[in-house]
């Protein structure tokens, strides 16, 4: 029990009411704070000192520490004031707070309660003056499996084990191959109970969903519904609600992954003539697509549009809605003349037939 002078604590039975505190970032906090016995007396604080902490979540940093006022030591009264200015550097995150006594040469924590020990749980929060929190851009993962061809010449074909397709078009024992379907982003550390991510989407067609863990090394666990889209071109955004200490945005929009049965991309080639794209020739309609895959030319030239058209997942043609410009000669058509056979002279387009891509991937 306490003798009234202040000299003597009871180590476990000096809680603060283990509430949740909540600081607000931008404006002054004064935190009150009440120092009680088990039998929720008051304690008498006279010669000792406090020190307040907020630290982060994992432990490993002090976020902001101040000395404590005492109000009123006979009936265990004190408070600290967390100023706009100590709290300027802060990041809006989760946290604890703890509280250090210091009497004499007695210096020991000031439980919170029997359960928590000697910290209890704070939110720091954007108040009236938050600060301004730019947006971050993430990596784009790549989708190139789910194309004909790229533009550093890998395609589905020559995936390891590279002729393996070749030998079994009809997808046969696809489930031992080792091509990916799904594809992520750079990882996100919040500093918000909300993280919003903006993405823009080409032609895309897949799902698309956020995913958590506790660390880089956890298992990763969903945080969003899977969203499907179906030959997408649109700026969307995904809300993330809760504190999560890892994101990332999980992308599986390849051909590889349709529901029934694994699909095969579709094979073409592009005619252009004085440097206009002026044909599209499907040699093998592919199989599995949801929707009509997004069509690219790549070469010298700009401008060159097309749309394709699916009928039971197979692509059964391409029209081009622009010929664009400036298509000349590329050598050995960008791939070769048994996949691509033009003349020379009309070879200027190289086809990229994919189910999209994302662009401006952004966080905040």
């Amino acid at each position: 029990m306490d003798t009234g002078a202040g000299e003597t604590f009871i180590y476990r039975y000096d809680p603060v009411y283990a509430k949740q505190l909540t600081i607000n970032k931008g404006v002054d906090n004064v935190l009150l704070f009440e120092f009680i016995n088990q039998q929720e007396k008051p304690v008498n604080i006279t010669g000792s000192s406090f020190l307040f902490r907020a630290i982060s979540t994992d432990g490993d940093r002090i976020l902001v520490e101040k000395p404590m006022v005492t109000l009123n030591a006979a009936t265990g009264r004190a408070k600290v004031t967390l100023t706009s200015a100590d709290l300027l550097e802060v990041l809006a995150q989760p946290a604890s707070y703890s509280i250090q006594r210091v009497s004499g040469n007695l210096t020991e924590a000031v439980f919170t309660n029997a359960q928590a020990g000697a910290r209890a749980p704070a939110a720091i929060v954007d108040s009236i003056l938050p600060q301004h929190v730019p947006s971050a851009p993430l990596t784009i993962p790549t989708t190139k499996l789910s194309a004909q061809a790229s533009l550093d010449g890998t395609a589905w074909g020559s995936y390891s084990p590279g002729t393996y397709w070749m030998g079994n078009p009809n997808g046969g024992n696809y489930w031992n191959s080792f091509a990916n379907t799904e594809f992520y982003s750079s990882f996100i550390e919040p500093t918000n109970a909300i993280t919003t991510i903006q993405m823009t989407l080409v032609g895309y067609t897949g799902t698309i969903k956020a995913q958590a863990a506790e660390n880089y090394q956890s298992i990763f666990y969903n945080v969003t519904e899977s969203t499907t889209y179906y030959n997408e071109t649109r700026t969307i955004y995904m809300n993330i609600v809760g504190w999560h200490p890892i994101l990332r945005v999980c992308f599986n929009n390849s051909i590889f992954a349709v529901p029934t049965q694994p699909g095969t991309p579709a094979i073409g080639y592009a005619t252009t003539e004085d440097g206009v794209v002026t044909s599209v020739t499907i040699t093998n309609g592919g199989s599995g697509y949801l929707a009509p895959p997004h069509i690219n030319f790549i070469g010298d030239g700009a401008g060159a549009t097309a749309v394709a058209t699916v009928s039971d997942g197979i692509v059964t043609g391409v029209t081009v809605t622009n010929g664009g410009s400036g298509y000349w000669y590329l050598p050995n058509a960008g791939m070769g003349a048994g996949i691509y056979p033009n003349n020379p002279n009309q070879t200027g387009a190289a086809l990229i037939i994919s189910t999209g891509y994302v662009v401006d991937l952004l966080y905040r």
